[in-house]
């Protein structure tokens, strides 16, 4: 695991859905909606346990006494001062593909060191938890872990702009905090207005609000950044669609048929554009 980036990576881009001559936006930027909960499963339940969730997910992964892991949790349990073995701990969690549990291990070996790489780390995947949270309980426990991790690498290093992106997209589509996610990120961009993901997640937010010129500002200025960004011109082109503009969309839809390799993704970008072409308005410019 890239240090959860693959996954997290899912959250900015986001999969593309293109259904029924309908283009549908990525609802959170970094991909995640909070994992919705109906009133029947939550019944009876008061409070997400870290413990509960470590225990459960041993079981999920096979864990069995005498492996390895088991031996080094064991040595923990035990007073051992060896940090490395909170690092073993948590690749093995990262390799079953449970986040959470491999956040947990680096969070305890942050809280002993207080070194910026074992926060982020621990960041990094809380983050991943929080998007794969089986309910809004768990989803809420990690989205409140990733925060905290996230602003003790702030307070170690103020100026890693990677962490303040990450941090301004939780505060932004995880809390009743929205502003202020959307103020960490132009401080990145004011910073270093060259960093894709904060300029990408901006875009993305000024879409959800309705800010179609500031979303194409921030969409044309990722493909300036990084040209190699073709999916760009999807959402370029879904931005113009919605203020009328459906001539300028399919250029921008064109183009990325011209670039891309991906034979599905060109399949649903031509029903799009001939939805377009035959909806009232085409030639509004």
């Amino acid at each position: 695991m890239d240090g959860g980036s693959k996954l997290r990576v899912g959250l900015v881009t986001g999969a593309i859905a293109l259904a029924a001559g309908i283009y549908l936006l990525p609802k959170t930027p970094k991909g995640a909606e909070e994992p919705k909960v109906d009133s029947k499963e939550m019944a009876g339940k008061t409070a997400f346990s870290i413990e509960q969730f470590l225990e459960s997910s041993k079981t999920r992964a096979g864990w069995n006494e005498g492996t390895q892991t088991e031996v080094w949790e064991t040595a923990l349990k035990k007073g051992s001062t060896d940090l490395a073995l909170y690092d073993s701990i948590a690749k093995t969690w990262d390799a079953s593909g449970i986040p959470g549990a491999a956040g947990w291990y680096y969070n305890q070996k942050a809280l002993k060191n207080q070194h910026e790489a074992d926060w982020l780390n621990a960041a990094y995947r809380y983050f991943d938890a929080f998007k794969s949270g089986k309910d809004s309980l768990e989803a809420s426990y990690f989205l409140s872990a990733a925060i905290t991790s996230y602003n003790k690498v702030l307070e170690l290093n103020p100026s890693n702009l990677n962490a303040k992106t990450d941090l301004g997209i939780l505060y932004a589509e995880g809390t009743a905090e929205p502003m202020k996610g959307i103020m960490l990120l132009r401080e990145v961009v004011t910073a270093d207005p060259k960093h894709e993901n904060a300029q990408l997640n901006l875009g993305f937010l000024s879409m959800k609000s309705g800010q179609f010129d500031k979303a194409l500002e921030r969409f044309n200025k990722v493909l300036e950044i990084n040209p190699a960004r073709i999916d760009m011109y999807v959402y370029i082109g879904e931005a113009y669609v919605r203020t009328g503009k459906n001539d300028k969309a399919i250029e921008s839809f064109e183009i990325f048929k011209s670039l891309s390799n991906d034979q599905q993704m060109i399949k649903d970008v031509d029903a799009y554009i001939t939805s377009l072409k035959e909806s009232k308005g085409t030639s509004q410019k």
